[in-house]
């Protein structure tokens, strides 16, 4: 075990981690701008104010997870899960093992969905079209091009995530008179989705922070799915203080991205959660408001990009994990693989037939939730107590 505490916070480590963190949270959901509404903007003025308590949550979570890798030299997520939960370190790794495997499928149909409706509202697709072609392209590159896809992931992040920012500011720069507008007159949404354990996705209420909050809460668990990545992207970490270092700058990059969306997107309330095109690709539509017709061209190119992208990553991913344990008598390894991708995206385009609005209302919602005691609450008390178990028995080792 790594006993060294002090050094620098910030190293090529640990802004790596946290750049792996904006990356992987910065994804085609995110660039959708469909969770930013439903879990932010669409609850009143205080909505983009909430990424920065849902990011911190997120970055106390993750803390543990990357200072339990680093202090047992145990990067894979089931291999410091059983570290992070002792005494309960199996069932900790099976409950992380869950939420990474609903995450996946949750996430990739998302993907899916998103692109049928992108194809709908550029091309007049029908979103079954839509659904399929998605479905062809991502099996397609999930059994023979995924290799093309990783290797130009970190370029889509990149331009996606440029893209973003210039939106950002355009969209602050012109829509400031109305977000002024909006905060002056303490704006909040007479219909604003309401969070309830049961009940129709669909059901409103008077926007209050009560809600809002319960829906920022929410965000904070479904993004555990990322533990795993960001863990093991800290692979290489030193001292607690890289740790301390990956988890304050990702803080800064993710909450300040998050909330300058949600921002942009509350600047379009309230027509931009009572239009139905709109309310589906929210930055999208507020793309299309700021009269720059490169951006109108370009954004939907990239935005279908990062749909692709992420749902092949996540699905080859999904596609390893089970490879080591499903039809182990077949030889032709791409065979077999191209035959659990097949399985897998079937899973996956079953549920994204549901649409875009259900995975993020309704199964998002619940894999918060169960995040929440799967991840969260355990790490924050087990997690914790176990590193500082650690920290006392490497302390009493180097004086001994």
């Amino acid at each position: 075990m790594e006993t060294v505490k002090k050094g620098k916070m910030f190293t090529p480590v640990s802004i790596g981690a946290a750049t792996v963190w904006f990356s992987t949270h910065c994804g085609a959901g995110f660039a959708s701008g469909t969770q930013e509404l439903q879990y932010f903007a669409n609850h009143g003025w205080y909505g983009p104010l909430l990424p920065f308590l849902t990011i911190f949550i997120i970055a106390i979570t993750y803390y543990v997870g990357a200072e339990t890798a680093r202090q047992t030299d145990k990067w894979t997520y089931h291999d410091w899960a059983m570290e992070a939960y002792k005494p309960i370190g199996l069932l900790g790794s099976i409950l992380i093992e869950i939420a990474i495997v609903i995450t996946t499928i949750a996430a990739s149909a998302a993907c899916i969905a998103a692109g049928a409706t992108l194809g709908q509202q550029q091309f007049g697709w029908p979103p079954f079209l839509g659904s399929l072609l998605m479905f062809l392209i991502v099996l397609f590159l999930s059994i023979f091009g995924e290799k093309v896809v990783r290797n130009n992931a970190m370029i889509m992040t990149v331009a996606i995530i440029s893209i973003v920012i210039i939106v950002l500011v355009a969209g602050l720069v012109k829509f400031a008179p109305e977000i002024k507008q909006l905060y002056a007159q303490k704006y909040v949404n007479p219909e604003a989705t309401k969070w309830s354990v049961v009940g129709a996705a669909a059901a409103t209420t008077p926007a209050s922070f009560g809600n809002a909050f319960l829906w920022a809460l929410t965000y904070a668990g479904f993004q555990m799915g990322i533990i795993g990545a960001f863990a093991n992207s800290f692979k290489g970490g030193k001292t607690k203080s890289e740790t301390k270092g990956a988890v304050i700058f990702g803080y800064i990059l993710n909450s300040l991205m998050l909330a300058g969306v949600v921002l942009l997107i509350f600047a379009g309330m309230p027509e931009v959660y009572t239009n139905p095109e709109a309310k589906v690709l929210p930055t999208l539509y507020m793309v299309g408001q700021l009269d720059m017709p490169i951006l109108s061209v370009l954004y939907p190119i990239l935005l279908f990009l990062a749909l692709v992208t992420t749902a092949v990553g996540l699905t080859f991913a999904l596609v390893e994990r089970l490879n080591p344990y499903v039809l182990k008598n077949l030889a032709n390894e791409k065979v077999r693989k191209g035959i659990i991708a097949a399985v897998v995206l079937v899973v996956i385009w079953a549920v994204s037939s549901l649409g875009l609005m259900w995975v993020v209302q309704v199964a998002y919602k619940y894999l918060g939730i169960y995040n929440w005691f799967a991840i969260i609450l355990p790490l924050w008390i087990l997690g914790f107590r176990n590193i500082a178990a650690r920290d006392r028995a490497a302390k009493e080792s180097a004086a001994v």
